[in-house]
Parts: structure tokens; sequence; C-alpha cells
């Protein structure tokens, strides 16, 4: 039987369209993402994948908080009487043992509450109001951190439609994918091959204090911290967004304590200045010898060390708001 030209071109148009099809799902990483570039190293003790620096997986737990998604649970922050609000440089600063071993002995719940990828007030303050939280106290790295401004990851973990949830879902799938089977690479041998020997920069995340696990990621070059007196940003434009954002996160302006965690040219000044005109408590512990790992964020010991010292001046604060009835 003689294969006609007519078949020939149905073959080559199937094949075609099949090619096309596959080419455009695993160019559009929101239908498509992939986890296999990713560090897999990081799940223990419950932790998530919070960020793989990788265009084809990139962030997760912007959304994974708007959407209250597994293995993310609100109740955590919903029972937090001390909320530590900022940007990455607040996740670095905060996630230490200092900080988890101080409010285990005082029996004061916290979550440490910042976000990265350019997350500022905003992104706080709507998931405070989705979510209905009731902190008593707030700590804010104000550098900067009150501002209108949404970045893309911001914008995106709001977005309602079918595609952003199900590129989120496959995330989701695929972390606990990833953690079966690099937990049990001999049981799952060609999976392991594709997914498990990823060493792309990763950020880890515990659900229960919210402290990210910075191992998997940049690696420590150890900069000094410096100082500034310049103010790099609109102190008159900041003031009334912070006064809104306190004002509807219903909190007394006494238990709001404004910092700035040190890192290259630390806008003291800026931090103070910003304290000074809402009336409320600013506590920054200078240190010597503080490190950075690239200019903008502590290493580990450093923040053990910076963070001691902020409870120390913060404690009593702390505990006599924590503790109001």
């Amino acid at each position: 039987m003689r294969t006609t030209n007519k078949s020939y071109f149905a073959i080559f148009l199937i094949s075609y369209l099949l090619i096309a099809a596959g080419v455009i799902v695993f160019k559009r990483t929101d239908l498509f993402p992939w986890i296999g570039e990713c560090n897999p190293n990081g799940y223990e003790d419950g932790h998530f994948m919070a960020y793989c620096e990788s265009t084809k997986y990139g962030d997760f737990e912007h959304w994974a908080y708007w959407n209250e998604s597994d293995p993310v649970s609100m109740d955590a922050v919903k029972a937090a009487d001390v909320l530590f609000l900022g940007n990455s440089r607040t996740q670095y600063a905060f996630s230490t043992n200092a900080i988890k071993d101080y409010f285990t002995r005082t029996d004061i719940s916290h979550y440490v509450f910042g976000f990265g990828m350019g997350s500022l007030s905003p992104v706080p303050e709507k998931l405070i109001q989705k979510h209905a939280l009731t902190p008593k106290v707030l700590i804010i790295n104000a550098d900067p951190f009150f501002s209108e401004l949404l970045s893309g990851a911001n914008l995106k973990m709001m977005k309602t439609d079918n595609t952003t949830r199900w590129e989120f879902n496959a995330k989701r799938w695929m972390q606990k994918l990833q953690k079966s089977v690099c937990q049990n690479d001999a049981t799952w041998k060609t999976l392991s091959d594709l997914m498990c020997s990823g060493s792309n920069e990763t950020l880890y995340r515990e659900p229960k204090y919210g402290h990210w696990n910075t191992d998997y990621y940049r690696p420590n070059k150890k900069i000094p911290v410096t100082y500034t007196d310049s103010i790099k940003w609109y102190i008159d434009d900041a003031i009334p967004l912070a006064e809104r954002f306190i004002e509807n996160v219903g909190i007394k302006k006494s238990c709001v304590i404004v910092t700035v965690t040190p890192h290259t040219n630390t806008p003291l000044l800026f931090a103070f200045e910003v304290s000074k005109k809402l009336g409320v408590l600013f506590i920054h512990p200078q240190l010597k010898e503080l490190k950075t790992i690239d200019d903008s964020h502590l290493d580990k010991d450093s923040a053990e060390r910076w963070s001691a010292g902020f409870l120390e001046k913060a404690g009593p604060y702390i505990e006599t708001c924590a503790n109001d009835k």
C-alpha cells in the first residue's frame, strides 16, 4: 500500500504540532516549572523551598503565604505575638538561634515575616489584612520599608487566574516529589539523576517560625559592615505611608520598634529619623567586626551576635507589649 502525499503531509503536520506544543510547554515556565536545577538539600525539619535562583522555578513563598498553601500554615503567623517585618536583610538578620532561644525562653510567640524580591510594606500589609493578623509587637527593618511599590513577585502572589494557580501548584508538587526522590535515590535512580544534582542558589523556610535557612544560598564573602549618614530615601514620602501602615495594622505605636539591619553603607540616620518622626522606638546595636556575605546580608556569625544584641535592648519592650492583656 503506497503512502500518498496527503499522508506524508498529515504525518508531518502532526509531528510539527507535537514538537511545537512541547517547545511551548517547556519554554513557558508558568506552564511547566522545573525544580531540577535547585539544590535539594534543605528539606530537613519541615522546611520548604522558598526560592530558587532559576528561571525555571524562581519564587514560591509569596504565593504560598498569600494562598495559605501547603506546606505553609498561616496558623503560626496568626498566633505570633511578635512579627519581624522587612526585606531579605530582615530574614538573614533575625533567622537565628538567638531569636529562637529568646522567644522559647520567654514563652512569647514570634514569626520572622520578611520577604525578598523587592518586597516592601505593601506585602505584609496586604497579608496582615487578608489573614486578619493581630500582632502585639512589630519589629520593622526600615531599609527602606514604607512604600507603595509592588514588585513583579508581589503582584503575582495576588493573581487568581488558572495559569498562575497551575504554576504554583506544580511548584508545590515538585517540592514534594524532589524531597521524596532525593531522600530515596536508590529507589528512584532515574528521577534522582534528574532532580537531585541541582546546585543553583536556593533558600528554604521554616513554616513554624518563618526563619530562612540560607545554607544553600550565596557563599560568604565576609565583607565588612559600614555606615553612612546620607539619607538615601525620601523621609517625607515614607512617613504618611508609615502612619497609614501602623493604623491599618491596628497596633499601638508604643509597641512598634524600628531598626535597620547592618550591611555596606547602612542608612542609620535614615532609620533613626523615620522612628523619630513616627514617635516609635529605635533600636540598633552597633557591634564591631560585623560581616556580610555579599554587601547586603549579615553572615551567620554576625547575625547571631547582632540579633542577640538587639534583644538585649528590645527585650523589655517586647515583653511588656506581648504580655499586655
